[in-house]
């Protein structure tokens, strides 16, 4: 099998960052976190200007590692269109990131809730039994907590907002942006993982996965 090599290594022209990126460590400038150390990783693409007609495009990475050390990759475009220069700038970092950092946090996540613990992303709190969600019910409009098994869980990603909520009742439901709220990118993709080969099934009976 060929080796992929993910290594990155740019200074990104409009903000003038050296950013490197093996599967040992994550640098900017001179800041560096080891891939081992990184707690949590979030990042999107916003459009600067109003809706219907933006400027430019604004690109964020941002990594913190178990120390609280924090990094960030901030650069942007002066157009709006699909792969731009700096859409391909932003693709090429994500690369080595995916490859180096966020698989081995999807991973922990994974062995989280074989051990049973709960995880929290943002406002959204879960473990292997499934998702806890705040809602009002009809009588006196009073607010409840429940667990939504992951068997009954649907969810989809709207401008960059991942919704996650009960396929049987709308109003149980809960939300992260990728964005903003750390590691809700991991939680995307782990999503997407056990929606495979009946593993939130497995999980929910208490099976490792």
């Amino acid at each position: 099998m060929q080796h992929h090599n993910f290594d990155v290594d740019i200074v990104i022209p409009s903000s003038k960052q050296k950013v490197k990126i093996t599967a040992e460590a994550i640098e900017v400038n001179q800041t560096r976190i080891a891939c081992a150390d990184v707690a949590a990783v979030k990042y999107g693409v916003s459009l600067i200007g109003s809706v219907k007609k933006p400027i430019k495009k604004k690109y964020t990475i941002d990594v913190k590692s178990k120390e609280g050390k924090a990094i960030s990759v901030q650069f942007e475009s002066s157009k709006v269109g699909e792969l731009l220069e700096e859409d391909h700038t932003y693709y090429y970092v994500m690369s080595g990131l995916w490859q180096y950092v966020k698989k081995h946090l999807v991973n922990e996540f994974i062995e989280k809730l074989n051990e049973q613990e709960k995880i929290e992303v943002g406002v959204a709190k879960f473990d292997f039994k499934g998702f806890e969600m705040l809602y009002k019910t009809w009588f006196w409009g009073k607010t409840k907590t429940v667990i939504v098994p992951w068997s009954q869980i649907k969810y989809f990603l709207d401008k960059g907002v991942l919704h996650i909520q009960d396929m049987y009742d709308k109003k149980k439901k809960v939300a992260v942006s990728l964005h903003n709220d750390w590691n809700a990118v991991v939680l995307n993709t782990l999503l997407h993982y056990l929606s495979q080969e009946h593993r939130k099934e497995k999980l929910e009976k208490g099976e490792k996965i």
